[in-house]
This record gives C-alpha cells, sequence and structure tokens, in this order.
C-alpha cells in the first residue's frame, strides 16, 4: 500500500520540481513536513516509525548537491517527533548504477527498477539489520519517495528489505501521478 500528499501537479508538481532539480534546498522544510503527515496518516501509532528513504544514484546526489531523499526523510522524522511519534531514518538501501527513467515507459520503469537498488552492505547481518527487524513487531517500517509514477521503485526496493526479513509496513509519498485516462 502506499499513501500519497496529493496530486503531482499545479503548485505541488512546481514546488517538488524546485526542489528536486533547481537546488532549492529550502523547500526541503515544508516538503518534509508534508511527507512527515502522509507517513503519520498511515500510521497513527502507538508504535515507533522509522522511514527508509529511496536512495539517489550516485549522479542524482552529486548533481542535486546531496541525496534529496535522505534529506526529506530526515525532515519527516523531525515532524513526526514533534507530533509526538517516535521516529528515525534508516538509510539501509543504496541506489545502483542506471539511467535516468523520467522518459520510460511502465514495462521499461519496472525492468529498470528491479536492478535499481541494494541493502547497505553495513546493513546485511549486523546490529542495525536486527534493531530494524525487531521493530515491525511493534511499530512501522515506511518506504518515502518524493513522487509515486509507477509503483516499480517502492517494489523493488520493499523487494530488497523483505530479502533481508524486514518486511515494508507501506509506503508513503509527497506527490502520485495519474494514470493518464484514470479518472480524477
Amino acid at each position: 500500500m502506499c499513501l500519497s500528499g496529493g496530486d503531482y501537479d499545479g503548485t505541488r508538481r512546481a514546488l517538488i520540481l524546485a526542489y528536486k532539480e533547481r537546488n532549492q534546498a529550502t523547500l526541503a522544510g515544508p516538503l518534509g513536513d508534508a511527507l512527515g503527515a502522509v507517513v503519520r496518516a498511515g500510521w497513527p501509532g502507538p508504535g515507533p516509525v522509522v522511514v527508509v528513504p529511496i536512495p539517489a544514484t550516485s549522479a542524482a546526489v552529486r548533481a542535486r548537491h546531496g541525496d534529496h531523499m535522505l534529506r526529506l526523510a530526515r525532515r519527516a522524522t523531525a515532524w513526526l517527533r514533534a507530533a509526538g511519534c517516535p521516529a528515525g531514518v534508516a538509510h539501509a538501501l543504496r541506489a545502483l548504477p542506471k539511467s535516468d527513467s523520467a522518459h520510460l515507459d511502465r514495462e521499461q520503469r519496472a525492468l529498470s527498477a528491479r536492478h535499481a537498488f541494494a541493502v547497505r552492505a553495513r546493513w546485511r547481518g549486523g546490529p542495525r539489520l536486527a534493531a530494524l527487524h525487531a521493530l515491525t513487531d511493534a511499530g512501522a517500517v515506511v518506504l518515502v519517495d518524493d513522487i509515486l509514477t509507477t509503483g516499480s521503485t517502492l517494489a523493488a526496493a520493499s523487494a530488497q528489505l523483505l530479502d533481508v526479513g524486514v518486511p515494508v509496513t507501506f509506503a508513503a509519498t509527497i506527490a502520485a501521478t495519474r494514470l493518464r485516462g484514470a479518472p480524477s
């Protein structure tokens, strides 16, 4: 299941693009807060929440002056803590090199995403992974991304975590695209 803050259009689209593509880092605050609110809507408690951001490739990190989703995840967890929900960030995944998926169709995105992520080596079999796994009994593990397009990215990242014994409770995004021809 994936929860989203709204449609990827209008002001929401303009803000995400300004943050992500035009280096408007000050937008991490309001966008991260919005993401925190989406996570909170999906997990009213009482247990803790750990958000796992979809990682950026090394090329994207360089182009965007940092990992834009890691910044949003950190801000979202600060918002959650301020709202009374114990929360933290688990930077458990790394992105493998891949081409930009912005112009790929649904099937091409799914194929590209399938091989786009790996669990970080320091998480495999260590105390961090054990703690994350233990949390799934009392709290939530939430994948976070900026935009839901086809769901392939979130499905691939979720599969990587499940392969090491960590089920994802749900995913949360700031915005979601609508399929062409889908009703409003």
